[in-house]
């Protein structure tokens, strides 16, 4: 029986300096290395490791390696593969950051992945077996989400996980808008928002276990009255679940109602600016700032926890962007917000307008470590100002007066995981140099 080992790499916690980044016990629990295991045929004996919560043991006896990396663990990754491959081991490579560094991938792998890994994982493994792996396995074609295997949590170690966990569930694929600073949709095949049937996501979702679920998507909400129609096939199961979508979908009383019914806990939503103009700018005109009110009016009278995601550093907008934005959301007791600062990465129009204007800082090290840097010149600021207000503006906001001023008293679930959340990124405020956002997917 062969012996594979799927990683999960971490990231490096400083700038230059190789210190893994460790976490004492994930809060979610992931999707990607049981579904990778799924993937896996069946022969396979298969050991997870997840980089950011345990060791990797080098001298494990192993047919295969497969280590999946983002961009900002890829360093980090890169230095797994090149171990493994020293002692013999043939090491295969994939995840995000494949899709626009495939050659540098190369370099520290024997096979890479590109695209999603349906047909091509279980392809490369065989041909692993066989002593056959090719440079590259590149996916021509979208990847059909019906049928998809059921994650292998069974090879998971739930002592790395907190007590309270949610589990991530994938329900769909892609994102219907082109924003231009978001690269989602070149990352998942230039292809359409696609969607798996309602009745295998309710079938994976009984069969993890848990109520509290993750829908892992940087878009939920596709088509309005199919998520409707999967959100009432979520009510029978009584769980509390969490996600990504447009706030445009918070101005559909019966889509909010038939969300609130099926157990929505927290919502997450890309409002970015405050400004019109700026919002125009990077074609995200379908955000309309006179509607944010109402947003928040209906999501607070049916005690709906939210978080707003920002994004500063765009040609339109002036200093005092910081200051209005700050004044916003505490003027409407906003419970949770993140701010961003824009990075033009490869595969969005920001990106080609950046380099065409000679405006990027450092490109090969775009996204490789962790902490607020800038990658580009900004119009109105220097880079060293940008990186500085918007570290302000995050500690500010999530100062304990703030969070006094702003959140209610936690008496029901939804205001809890409000304080949570408030009570989680006064640390990353305190390690914003150090700290990979969203690290637990």
């Amino acid at each position: 029986m062969p012996r594979l080992i799927i990683i999960q790499a971490t990231g490096y916690r400083y700038r230059g300096r190789r210190i893994p980044n460790k976490l004492r016990k994930r809060r979610l629990v992931g999707a990607v290395l049981p579904y990778l295991a799924a993937l896996a045929p069946p022969e396979w004996k298969i050991t997870l490791v997840d980089d950011a919560v345990e060791d990797v043991d080098y001298t494990a006896p192993a047919d295969a390696v497969a280590i999946t990396a983002r961009t900002v663990t890829s360093i980090r990754a890169y230095d797994i593969a090149d171990e493994f491959r020293r002692r013999g081991v043939p090491v295969l490579m994939g995840g995000p950051h494949a899709t626009f560094h495939a050659d540098e991938m190369a370099e520290h792998a024997d096979a890479v992945c590109i695209g999603e890994a349906e047909e091509l994982f279980p392809r490369m493994l065989e041909d692993a077996a066989a002593g056959r792996l090719r440079r590259f396995y590149r996916r021509e074609t979208v990847a059909d989400l019906g049928g998809l295997p059921i994650p292998r949590w069974d090879l998971l170690n739930l002592r790395h996980y907190t007590f309270y966990k949610p589990w991530v569930i994938q329900y769909s694929r892609g994102c219907p808008y082109r924003c231009d600073f978001c690269a989602e949709w070149r990352l998942n095949g230039d292809h359409d928002y696609r969607y798996r049937p309602k009745e295998e996501v309710v079938e994976e979702i009984k069969r993890c276990g848990s109520r509290h679920v993750f829908f892992a998507a940087s878009q939920f909400a596709g088509n309005p009255q199919r998520t409707i129609d999967f959100m009432e096939a979520l009510i029978p199961l009584k769980i509390h679940w969490s996600a990504l979508f447009s706030p445009r979908f918070c101005l559909d009383e019966r889509f909010l109602g038939v969300a609130r019914k099926s157990g929505l806990l927290h919502v997450n939503m890309g409002l970015e600016s405050i400004d019109q103009t700026t919002l125009n700018s990077w074609s995200k005109g379908f955000n309309k700032i006179h509607s944010y009110e109402t947003i928040i009016h209906n999501l607070r009278k049916r005690d709906i926890s939210y978080s707003f995601n920002f994004v500063f550093g765009s040609d339109e907008e002036d200093k005092d962007v910081f200051r209005s934005t700050l004044r916003f959301l505490n003027e409407h007791k906003v419970p949770a917000a993140y701010f961003n600062l824009m990075a033009p990465l490869r595969g969005t129009p920001l990106y080609e307008r950046m380099k065409a204007e000679g405006r990027l800082i450092d490109e090969a090290n775009m996204e490789r470590w962790p902490g607020v840097v800038c990658h580009f010149r900004p119009l109105h600021y220097t880079p060293e100002e940008l990186v500085d207000a918007v570290s302000s503006a995050h500690r500010e906001f999530y100062s304990l007066r703030s969070a006094l001023r702003r959140l209610p008293l936690p008496t029901s679930y939804s205001r809890l995981a409000s304080w949570k959340v408030n009570f989680d990124q006064m640390k990353v405020g305190a390690n914003l140099n150090t700290m990979q956002e969203f690290s637990d997917f």
